[in-house]
């Protein structure tokens, strides 16, 4: 069973400062809920970080991306940090991705808030969480990055340096540029993927999912399976994105959901024998 429990108050959270909250082991986290009166906007940046690595880093806009890309319901004063994917059509596919705390682990909690002049409504923000039972083991880390990638040219702008290895796969990649008109990936000269706007919104659409303006969406997962169809990066050339622009960008944010195998001898029993 998943349930709400309420977490404990945020640490020097106020307009213009850094919120901490310490997130205690224990239960496998599914999402955290920030429950507060700032605007997406004045959610400037948030983030997750286990054991001195941040593994989710986002803001109140990206929050918000999301969940209506999803097609999710918002409340106003819900933001919603995502681990589990509530899109996927098993109940193994929801989970796989939930954050599993494991004796030892330090998890904390920032979130930085914008400033506001004097007078401004006092900031007010508790965050709550859906956990479900501990488990015994960590197979998995989800992670959700920004990363950017150059776009000088208008035409075809090409990126390699996303970070790769043989356990990190995509669960969804965001590109953040209304400019787009195609996407082509290749593995080793060999193409994996490419679509136009229009396919990627259109199979987006089909599948339940709502593109959003602003954004071309790389989802490999888009129907529903969130275990099988993850999207490998692992490469022994280059991994390489192609994305055509109607325009020069300059550079194009990214911001990339994946998952990290981080027990490979668990995951993956047979390989290298």
């Amino acid at each position: 069973m998943i349930k709400p429990i309420k977490l404990n108050s945020m640490v020097g959270a106020s307009w213009g400062q850094k919120g901490t909250l310490p997130i205690p082991i224990g239960p496998t986290y599914h999402e955290l809920i920030l429950e507060t009166n700032a605007a997406p906007s004045d959610i400037t940046r948030a983030s997750v970080n286990l054991n001195g690595e941040e593994i989710y880093v986002l803001t109140g806009e990206e929050m918000r991306m999301l969940e209506r890309y999803k097609r999710r319901v918002h409340t106003e004063r819900y933001f919603v940090i995502p681990f589990s994917d509530i899109t996927a059509r098993t109940k193994n596919g929801v989970r796989y991705t939930a954050l599993v705390t494991e004796k030892g682990d330090n998890i904390h909690l920032d979130v930085q808030f914008i400033s506001k002049a004097d007078g401004a409504e006092p900031l007010t923000v508790q965050v709550h969480a859906h956990v479900s039972n501990a488990q015994p083991v960590r197979l998995v880390v989800p992670m959700l990055k920004p990363q950017t990638m150059p776009a000088n040219s208008q035409g075809v702008n090409e990126f390699t340096n996303l970070v790769s290895s043989e356990l990190i796969a995509i669960r969804r990649m965001h590109f953040a540029h209304d400019q787009i008109s195609n996407l082509e990936i290749s593995r080793d000269f060999i193409k994996e993927y490419e679509a136009s706007t229009f396919i990627a919104e259109s199979n987006a659409m089909r599948n339940d999912r709502v593109p959003q303006d602003g954004y071309f969406h790389f989802d490999p997962i888009v129907r529903g399976f969130s275990v099988d169809e993850l999207f490998p990066t692992y490469h022994n050339s280059e991994l390489k994105f192609s994305v055509t622009t109607n325009d020069v960008a300059g550079s194009i944010p990214i911001l990339v959901e994946s998952v990290k195998v981080v027990r490979p001898e668990i995951v993956f029993p047979n390989k290298g024998q």
